[in-house]
């Protein structure tokens, strides 16, 4: 299986601000799905949509995180690290082996990132709303879910079979 990694400095800079925002609405419990769709540059199709859907654990966002001069309460129990580590690596290589059922993304391609989050979060200027992204027909496959001590985050692909 080959990896590939950008060299493109924009897309690096494109990607750490946006994951900078990720991390920042994470912590504070204000982000309920996040999307990558990958669109064909030539048809403009999303030919592949992975839906992260994150739900915050009762109880697990504190009171500075959210803003709030309340108190949140403290979780019951925390998860052990090497638990939440091995759950990661799991999905890791679900999406991995996805490969093996993914059709091969034919032509030049690009991603968009989005983002659903509480109607109350303040987004960058240089954001836009947008469509869903949805894919007309589209073939699902569910993997495994994981979770944090904060959070629970299922996972979901979808692809487009093309015109068969």
């Amino acid at each position: 299986m080959n990896m590939l990694v950008t060299i493109d400095s924009e897309v690096k800079a494109y990607i750490k601000k946006i994951m900078g925002q990720l991390h920042k609405w994470l912590v504070s419990g204000k982000i309920s799905k996040l999307i990558v769709a990958i669109t064909s540059k030539d048809t403009g199709e999303v030919v592949e949509r992975w839906q992260f859907d994150v739900q915050v654990l009762s109880g697990t966002v504190s009171a500075a995180e959210s803003g709030s001069s309340e108190s949140a309460k403290e979780p019951d129990h925390s998860k052990p690290q090497e638990e939440i580590q091995k759950e990661v690596q799991a999905i890791i290589r679900q999406i991995t082996a996805s490969v093996t059922f993914l059709p091969v993304l034919e032509g030049r391609c690009t991603f968009n990132v989005l983002v659903y989050a509480d109607g109350d979060v303040q987004a960058p200027v240089e954001w836009v709303d947008s469509d869903a992204k949805t894919i007309k027909n589209a073939e699902q496959v569910q993997l495994r879910s994981f979770s944090t001590d904060k959070h629970k985050i299922d996972t979901l692909v979808a692809y487009s079979l093309g015109d068969a």
